[in-house]
């Protein structure tokens, strides 16, 4: 019987390539992702710390539900506050400022493309919401409703809108768009750094339908973030996409049987759907056009 030396030794360099290759994923894994991720670990931690210690310490009065609504959003923000002021003492132990780690910039900024990318938020969630909204409320849809109604009725309605429009925008692009997407961007390239980050921000969204809308979303605004070298605009995009939510908790405060009547009349729901869907697509156009006019422009300088 004769043995195929010449095969055997072919078929082991391959197994030892794909575990050289495994073994280089791993190492990269342990290396990159794992101390990209430390900033998430700390606003979740700390976020959670304060609400904990509200809830058992200072208010051991009250029931959990009468804690959610009346309390526990401004423990979420100082948890915020905390998480800010222990990233900023990082940064500067490093030698760096948070800003820079963040990629949060004022210079240079646009009046018109910050309102662009407010209203392509407001747009895009008012046209995902409004077609969300005309779909059979089963599964992940009915999930998703349940989930946005638990909201309405759970929180207060002035420390959500506050804590909803503007610091959980403001700290979720400095933790993911800002310090998690710079660690990975110079090792793992943009792709694949925007899918590692979009997968996480995604993941603590909860319910199937919730991760995908934020996937989506965190994969936009990531790609805006790399193209502009700054998360100032992914902080109003992401403002925009939160805006739409907290009008609604007004309208639906102050004009009881809104809500209903706006599920039961379906052309206006598509009408919305197709006005949000209009606006978000004629400001992502206009920010290609821009981008490529820019691109030519610095081609010719001798820029690029």
């Amino acid at each position: 019987m004769r043995y195929n030396l010449r095969g055997e030794e072919e078929s082991r360099g391959r197994t030892e390539g794909v575990r050289h290759k495994v073994e280089l994923k791993v190492l990269s894994f342990l290396r990159y992702f794992v101390p990209a991720v430390g900033p998430l670990f700390v606003y979740l931690l700390t976020e959670g710390a304060f609400v904990v210690f509200g809830s058992a310490i200072v208010h051991p009065e009250l029931t959990h539900e009468e804690f959610i609504q009346q309390k526990m959003n401004i423990y979420m923000i100082f948890g915020v506050i905390a998480t800010f002021l222990m990233l900023r003492a990082y940064s500067r132990k490093c030698g760096s400022t948070f800003f820079e780690d963040a990629s949060l910039y004022r210079k240079d900024l646009s009046l018109v493309k910050s309102a662009a990318c407010l209203l392509f938020g407001l747009g895009a969630a008012l046209g995902l919401s409004a077609f969300i909204s005309l779909l059979p409320k089963v599964g992940p849809v009915a999930a998703y409703d349940e989930s946005i109604q638990n909201l309405y009725e759970s929180w207060s309605v002035y420390l959500g809108v506050l804590f909803n429009t503007f610091f959980t925008p403001l700290v979720e692009e400095v933790v993911f768009r800002g310090y998690m997407l710079n660690r990975l961007l110079p090792h793992w390239g943009e792709k694949a750094s925007l899918f590692a980050v979009s997968f996480c921000f995604a993941f603590l969204h909860g319910s199937a339908l919730w991760m995908l809308y934020a996937f989506l979303m965190g994969w936009l605004i990531g790609k805006v973030s790399i193209q502009e070298d700054n998360i100032f605009y992914a902080v109003l995009m992401h403002i925009g996409f939160n805006l739409l939510s907290s009008m609604l908790w007004f309208i639906y405060l102050f004009r009881p049987g809104t809500q209903e009547a706006l599920a039961d009349n379906k052309p206006m729901l598509l009408f919305l759907g197709i006005l949000g869907a209009s606006v978000a697509l004629l400001i992502a156009k206009a920010y290609k056009m821009e981008r490529q006019s820019l691109f030519i422009t610095r081609f010719f300088r001798g820029e690029i």
